[in-house]
């Protein structure tokens, strides 16, 4: 009765959000404009806000005029400020909580959250919940545990009144009373500080739980899995798939990396195909979601947050255009700025985005501002990587684990350059030379400059494949104090410092690289 009645309220609230975000959509200038004007109205007596005449922002452009884009060095000195006991510097009042998320920039990066921001972020959860329920039935969903693999419940002083956790941390520590009963793996088991053990701990709850949806990166469910079925089989307890511990699991809500990679062998360890959510949860602010089964990320325009989008092309100009949701073109890379209720002001968040539809506004994140390797004039991005692997891994049976791409300068043996690929495979392809060839030639396709490069050998060689141990990039991560949920292995790189701490970790256990013959 009980899962009955969750299950209807589920289906009535996810019907309603439905109607709420088409509403949104078919309006969206206005309700973005309305909500810049908001957000400027509360902040105008801030230090900020006084600074940058927000007393007579009146439009988008009078704001855009008077607000300059900015990235994380560029607030870092004023949050310090707030840290050390100011009120009012970019947002009323005094941030009691932080997120702290790794950088590009400047190491590792504090970032304020407010009340009103921590709203905006329970609502993206609960618009994701809503759309899992529509795909996989509400009633299943209400019926059994729901795991958030996330980060770490437990917070650390960042200074007097103020606590540093993980966002998804922070978020699980204020469930609404519905969802606390279920919720796994529990405040207890998520407030284990250390990673590892952290998830050894999931992982000997969840093998007895009738898990009905998963939640987190897809990289750090893989070594859940892992670490199930080795105890399984430790204990003389095999299973044939995990799917036969959880048969009412239906859906899975992912983010942090691109899925397509690792699809594949999520539904092998699954035994079975299930329903899956995409969604853009940023430490800065929520911002997309994948509301229908096909199809990119829907903008979440109605979360409290304004979107700016500059052309990557003028990116470092002294006057970049700033697009907003009433003039940005289809297909064309931009990076995203965000203003948000977090004293958040035309943040550069470092992502790149295009979008791929109108109506609601689609968009496919396309990867870093700073995440890119061009060594050779060959501008590929994290995007083309990604496409490339899972068309290599789909004609070849390959499965990978975590990977990233690096340049390989010229030397004295060979007066050109290209990429290293540096992979784990779970299943490594039937062909290593074939696989090779396949990345090159589907990089060539999606990506002009690098076919450029490649006609004939001229600019680049061939990519090299370096198969590495599974369980290598978990160790680095590990002595590199970037485990959990906060931090991602790059999928690229524009210098070798990765790719040389990785090939000095495993020595010899690397597998001879692979080049393609003639190249």
């Amino acid at each position: 009765m009980i899962e009955r009645a969750g299950g209807a309220a589920l289906r009535v609230y996810a019907a309603h959000r439905r109607r709420v975000r088409e509403g949104v959509a078919r309006d969206a200038v206005r309700v973005q404009e309305t909500t810049l004007l908001d957000l400027v109205r509360t902040a105008r007596g801030t230090a900020f806000g006084r600074t940058h005449g927000f007393e007579d922002v009146r439009s988008v452009a009078d704001y855009q005029q008077r607000t300059p884009l900015g990235d994380y060095l560029r607030f870092q000195s004023l949050w310090k400020r707030a840290l050390d006991g100011q009120r009012d510097v970019t947002w009323p009042g005094r941030p009691r909580y932080w997120v702290k998320t790794s950088g590009t920039t400047a190491g590792d990066k504090l970032i304020p959250v407010t009340p009103e921001a921590f709203r905006a972020h329970r609502k993206g959860g609960w618009d994701a919940l809503l759309v899992a329920a529509e795909r996989a039935g509400g009633d299943g969903l209400s019926g059994g545990p729901l795991l958030l693999l996330g980060g770490c419940t437990a917070l650390t002083p960042a200074s007097e009144g103020c606590w540093v956790g993980d966002l998804s941390g922070l978020v699980v520590r204020d469930l609404p009373p519905g969802f606390r009963a279920r919720y796994s793996p529990g405040r207890d088991v998520a407030s284990i500080p250390h990673w590892d053990e952290r998830i050894d701990a999931v992982a000997a709850l969840v093998e007895h739980q009738d898990l009905r949806l998963l939640s987190g990166m897809p990289s750090w469910l893989l070594i859940l899995f892992e670490r199930i079925a080795c105890a399984r089989r430790a204990a003389g307890r095999p299973v044939t798939s995990l799917g036969e511990l959880w048969p009412n699991l239906s859906v899975f809500i992912h983010g942090g990396v691109a899925f397509s990679p690792y699809r594949a062998t999520f539904e092998e360890w699954l035994g079975r195909a299930i329903e899956y959510v995409e969604v853009y949860p940023a430490s800065e602010g929520f911002v997309g979601l994948q509301t229908e089964r096909s199809g990119d990320l829907t903008l979440m325009l109605d979360y409290g947050i304004f979107y700016e989008f500059v052309p990557v092309e003028d990116l470092g100009a002294p006057r970049p255009r700033r697009h907003t949701v009433a003039d940005v073109e289809l297909d064309r890379p931009y990076a995203l700025a965000l203003t948000t209720p977090a004293g958040l002001w035309s943040y550069l968040l470092g992502d790149t985005v295009r979008f791929t539809a109108r109506d609601p506004l689609r968009l496919a994140i396309t990867g870093r501002i700073r995440h890119f390797v061009n060594a050779f004039g060959e501008n590929v991005i994290v995007e083309e990587v990604e496409q490339a692997l899972v068309v290599a891994c789909r004609r070849t049976g390959a499965e990978p684990g975590e990977f990233t791409v690096a340049p390989r300068y010229p030397s004295s043996g060979e007066p050109r350059g290209g990429h290293d690929w540096l992979v784990e495979f779970r299943i490594p392809p039937r062909d290593r030379e074939a696989f090779v060839r396949q990345l090159d030639e589907a990089l060539a396709a999606l990506n002009t400059d690098y076919r450029t490069k490649r006609i004939v050998d001229v600019g680049m060689v061939a990519p090299r494949l370096i198969e590495l141990p599974i369980g290598t990039y978990h160790r680095w991560m590990r002595e590199a104090g970037k485990l959990g949920d906060q931090h991602k292995v790059p999928r690229v790189t524009n210098d070798r410092a990765m790719a040389e701490a990785l090939l000095a970790a495993v020595g010899a256990r690397a597998r001879e690289p692979l080049v393609l013959s003639g190249a």
